[in-house]
């Protein structure tokens, strides 16, 4: 396997754009621009019958640390690769960007204990990472220097926090990487990938200080997917090896190692019959694919975000079990968009359903499991670690984007959690613990199914979700006169590098649409950053900066910035 130090390759995202239509109205208000597609999740969810709702929600105990720490993320970022958007920098930022970095290393502030083996106070929860930095630290920052990184915005910035650990992935899309010739040593290949950073905080007197970081970019994660999904096109009982990631240096293995391919066979054939498959079609072309679970009997469970997606582009939804079984959609009964969560009801009883465990009960290192279709063929079952467990249960099993909605079981074949959206191609997957999932079987055991109420897929969609494939075509009412004078603002032709598929002028007033196809990995606002930063360059003020909306002024011009659910909006007004 081909290894790049501690830096393994993603597959790169790719782009292919479609054609939307776009409401002209827009009210020029800030207050009242409400585009985001957490508004729409939030408008959908309350249509549902009440009595179903689900109460459980994400605590927001740590929010402003979770904001620090991407601070912090976005900071040391910069001072292991250099600033965004350039190749080159002087000797002398360098020097000053390597001194602050290991100014940053948590081994300079740890309590030190002589008497100890590893010569640090080994009394202090994660004193491992500081071990593991001495060496880490200085050697990927020459490393990744020596590969020339180039990254031109910032991707999701996922961050965990457990006692006095912050972990954070950064996904950095579409980077440039230096790589050796292989037919001439002294030639070097420019390669664009995805980079991942994990950078790991440890709290020392109350700062957050670098403990431990790796990166990853395609041919090893990619070649563990292609394992994978060969092992499930046999169609018969597959479990994929673990993947070996650099997780290794931190964590121990031998919980899992320790477990029986009996035992494993047993989580497989308990479940094999309580996992689906949803597929959204438009003319029997497949728009999306993602896994569920039967969680009462009748009574599916899979991610919001498949659903959500469905509606913008698909036609209607199916869901066929293990045995190759469709089951007939009656309807969606509820969704909880913050927890990811959307709850389907079939036409019949199926006869089968999963037991829930304790997701609270899991401790760092414990062994997991998921089950699931990346093909739609079979079945593949996946193991694994739990690297940290609050209201999401961070794990070492890899995932693909089909992946999303399977179940992640304990030892004992128990569901503990939900695979979210969140956690694909990384070789750290996320799931929701088993709390919701318990608020959901608890609240349709008491309740008889023929009576549970639902709204169709059509229905939701035909209500709240505009119709991508119609007879409306692009609409471009700005005339090369126009766009001349607005395209300077910004350098925006240059700067968003998605597809432009609406632009209309009225008034004094710009209004623009790309699309995003990429919107589950990277949030449409993060694609804006160039165009962003090139604005404050330019001497707009920044009025407005959220993670959906961002509003500029000058004396001439009012910039506005949407993400609206895979499309990014930017109006200009005239003043």
């Amino acid at each position: 396997m081909k290894k790049y130090f501690v830096i393994c390759f993603i597959g790169i995202l790719s782009f292919s754009f479609s054609v939307c239509a776009l409401t002209n109205q827009f009210s020029f208000d800030s207050s009242k621009l409400t585009f985001s597609s957490d508004s729409k999740s939030d408008l959908v969810s309350d249509t549902f019958n009440q009595e179903y709702s689900l109460t459980y929600s994400i605590s927001s105990k740590d929010e402003e640390l979770q904001e620090e720490i991407k601070t912090l993320s976005k900071k040391t970022t910069y001072l292991l690769l250099g600033k965004m958007n350039s190749d080159s920098e002087t000797s002398e930022e360098y020097y000053k960007r390597h001194k602050e970095y290991i100014e940053l290393a948590a081994y300079n502030y740890f309590p030190r204990d002589e008497n100890s083996v590893s010569g640090y106070d080994e009394t202090i929860d994660n004193y491992q990472y500081v071990l593991a930095s001495e060496l880490a630290i200085p050697q990927l920052f020459n490393q990744f220097n020596e590969i020339g990184v180039v990254y031109n915005s910032y991707g999701d910035i996922r961050v965990a926090i457990n006692d006095n650990l912050a972990v954070s992935i950064v996904t950095l899309p579409n980077v440039k990487i230096r790589e050796q010739n292989d037919k001439n040593p002294m030639k070097y290949d420019l390669e664009q990938t995805n980079l991942v950073l994990y950078y790991y905080f440890l709290e020392i007197d109350g700062e957050y200080r670098l403990a431990y970081l790796f990166g990853e970019t395609a041919d090893d994660l990619n070649q563990y997917f292609h394992e994978v999904e060969e092992e499930e096109s046999l169609n018969r009982m597959a479990i994929a090896t673990s993947y070996e990631s650099n997780l290794s240096s931190l964590y121990s293995f031998d919980q899992i190692s320790q477990m029986s391919d009996e035992e494993f066979q047993q989580i497989y054939s308990t479940n094999i019959n309580n996992i689906v498959y949803l597929v959204a079609y438009y003319n029997n072309k497949v728009i999306n694919a993602a896994n569920g679970f039967i969680i009462n009997d009748g009574i599916v469970v899979t991610t919001w975000s498949f659903l959500e997606d469905a509606l913008i582009d698909a036609q209607y939804i199916t869901i066929k079990g293990s045995n190759k079984q469709n089951y007939i959609v009656d309807g969606i009964i509820t969704a909880n968009p913050e927890t990811d969560i959307v709850v389907i009801k079939l036409k019949e009883k199926t006869g089968n359903y999963v037991s829930l465990g304790d997701s609270m009960s899991l401790s760092t290192e414990n062994p997991v499991v998921t089950i699931s279709s990346k093909l739609g063929t079979g079945l593949v079952l996946q193991k694994g670690i739990v690297i940290s467990n609050d209201d999401y249960i961070q794990t070492s099993i890899p995932l693909v984007e089909t992946d999303a909605g399977s179940p992640l079981f304990d030892k004992n074949g128990r569901v503990v959690g939900i695979n979210t959206s969140k956690s694909v191609n990384t070789s750290v997957s996320i799931s929701v613990n088993s709390k919701v999932l318990s608020e959901i079987q608890e609240k349709f055991n008491t309740v008889d199914f023929n009576s549970i109420e639902t709204i169709s897929f059509e229905t939701l969609k035909s209500e709240y979700y505009y119709v991508k494939y119609n007879e409306e075509k692009v609409d471009n009412s700005i005339s090369s006169g126009i766009w001349k004078k607005y395209s300077k603002i910004g350098n925006i032709e240059d700067n968003i590098k998605l597809k432009l598929v609406k632009a209309s002028y009225e008034d004094g007033i710009v209004s623009l649409r790309y699309k995003n196809n990429i919107s589950q990995y990277i949030p449409s606002m993060q694609l804006a950053a160039i165009f962003q930063e090139q604005l404050i360059s330019d001497g707009y003020r920044e009025v407005l900066n959220s993670s959906s909306k961002a509003i500029y002024e000058n004396d001439d011009y009012k910039i506005i910035i949407m993400d609206e659910f895979n499309y990014l909006i930017v109006v200009m007004v005239r003043l």
